[in-house]
């Protein structure tokens, strides 16, 4: 039976959220030379530094107005003058970003106008200069990125005359990796469409070692791309909650037409994606992706016989925890339980119609933390765990698999360069999933599993030795006869 919950403890325990400003942070470093202002403490800039760090394997760079308890009391509209004047100065960037904080939301600093006051000032300073609302009391990372997006589909582009087009598809990936965006790009160029990427920071967030070391990073929308954004053909949003706002934005301002789809993990999802192209530039996949398709509907086969029936834990993003929960059930595996940290009830909705055409039963966990999704497994055991590296905790108390995807990852390297998303991207989420099951469950013979605990806890070969199937599969030599 599918049931939705919601936790009601007020204290998070081992949450699967990071702040706000993060989102923003990230979704900024898609637009070539632009530089973020963090509008808050030291620690409001340093902690989204050193989890972006820690995740991309790369340095992050984010500037801070570093208010005190000075500015808190008299308010942060000098240091933010400064910083923006500083930044100016010293990177002459695309675009400045300035997001909010708890601290400079809560003293009710009006960024837009000081932001205002700075133009009026500094009129040789004609770049964007974007305001960005992300307390991190309201909505999580996820949150801070859509709100960005919405930034930039008020703000950025020109207004078009009626039939002006460009000829380019916008295409919003959301919140993803550089791996999954690099196969989005791989799939559009196949279809011989002109994405518009809405972000892009496949390259500036895993870029390679040049020397000298470029005064930007290499990569990146364009500001220039960002202006004629509104002379598109159409805009593809990949994640509802991120990116959802935004393309209804550009129809809404530009009339340029939205298409907000799920995340596209496995196969029908991916299945959209590439149908939804279809309709509106007119062009069909290539070989190549028709041949990628089959590939996949072939390893779904192939490892059926060991994935059905197993039960999965998934967390993490609303987009992301959707999209697996979906490929697992076209594996034949159940997605037990499905947690996020937002309390969204039209992603509870979503899932629990998703449960019903898939015929599996879900609990569906609104608001939650890792601690809730903890106690649900002592109850109830489950096969495999599926989210970022927070759930490391439960997996090793359990011994139960981890497969790590989403944001952070932090006890692994590389994976923000594996693509999770097309059908590619699903072959390798089918292939790890099956191979950590293999390893839980016992050894494949000739194609037939032999579950470790049917396995006789001992047995003697021909060689008179005892074999203990202990799960370690040990050989103990056979005591000394009297022979």
């Amino acid at each position: 039976m599918t049931v939705v919950t919601k936790q009601e403890r007020a204290v998070a325990i081992n949450p699967t959220r990071a702040c706000a400003p993060m989102g923003a942070m990230l979704a900024a470093y898609g637009v070539h030379g632009a530089i973020t202002i963090n509008h808050g403490s030291q620690g409001c800039a340093t902690y989204p530094r050193h989890q972006m760090t820690r995740h991309f394997r790369e340095p992050v760079e984010v500037a801070t107005t570093s208010l005190t308890e000075k500015t808190t009391v008299y308010g942060g509209r000098d240091n933010l003058m400064a910083a923006i004047k500083n930044i100016w100065e010293r990177f002459r960037p695309t675009m400045i970003t300035i997001c909010s904080t708890c601290l400079s939301e809560t003293i009710g600093d009006d960024v837009s106008s000081i932001i205002a006051e700075f133009q009026e000032s500094n009129p040789d300073v004609t770049i964007p200069i974007l305001s960005v609302k992300t307390p991190s009391y309201v909505g999580t990372h996820t949150t801070g990125f859509d709100n960005f997006l919405k930034e930039i589909a008020a703000t950025m582009p020109h207004r078009r005359s009626r039939g002006d087009v460009n000829g380019r598809v916008n295409i919003m990936p959301g919140w993803v990796n550089p791996g999954d965006i690099r196969e989005l790009k791989h799939i559009v160029r196949e279809m011989q469409v002109d994405g518009l990427w809405l972000t892009d920071y496949a390259d500036t967030l895993d870029g390679g070692y040049y020397s000298p070391r470029p005064h930007f990073p290499h990569g990146g929308t364009t500001i220039e791309e960002l202006r004629d954004s509104s002379r598109s053909l159409a805009t593809i949003a990949l994640q509802k909650h991120v990116g959802g706002d935004a393309a209804r934005l550009y129809k809404r301002r530009y009339n340029v037409p939205a298409h907000v789809l799920p995340m596209p993990i496995g196969l029908k999802n991916t299945d959209t994606f590439i149908d939804t192209m279809t309709k509106i530039t007119g062009n069909l996949p290539s070989i190549e992706v028709q041949a990628e398709r089959a590939r996949l509907l072939d390893v779904i086969v192939d490892t059926h016989m060991f994935n059905t029936g197993l039960k999965a834990a998934i967390y993490g993003d609303p987009d992301l925890v959707e999209g697996l929960a979906r490929l697992v059930a076209e594996m034949g595996m159940q997605p037990r339980f499905v947690l996020i940290p937002s309390n969204s009830q039209k992603w509870a909705d979503d899932m629990t119609a998703l449960a019903d055409e898939m015929g599996v039963d879900m609990e569906i966990m609104l608001k939650s933390d890792m601690h809730e999704l903890h106690k649900r497994i002592k109850a109830e055991h489950v096969d495999l765990l599926i989210g970022h590296s927070k759930g490391k905790f439960i997996a090793d108390a359990e011994k139960i698999p981890l497969i790590r995807v989403g944001f952070p990852i932090e006890d692994r390297f590389g994976y923000h360069r594996r693509a999770v998303v097309g059908y590619k991207g699903a072959m390798y989420l089918i292939d790890e999933i099956t191979n950590a099951a293999l390893e839980k469950r016992g050894n494949v013979v000739s194609n037939t599993l032999m579950e470790i605990d049917l396995l006789p806890a001992e047995s003697t070969n021909g060689n008179g030795c005892r074999v203990n199937f202990n799960g370690k599969h040990s050989i103990t030599e056979n005591p000394a006869s009297e022979d």
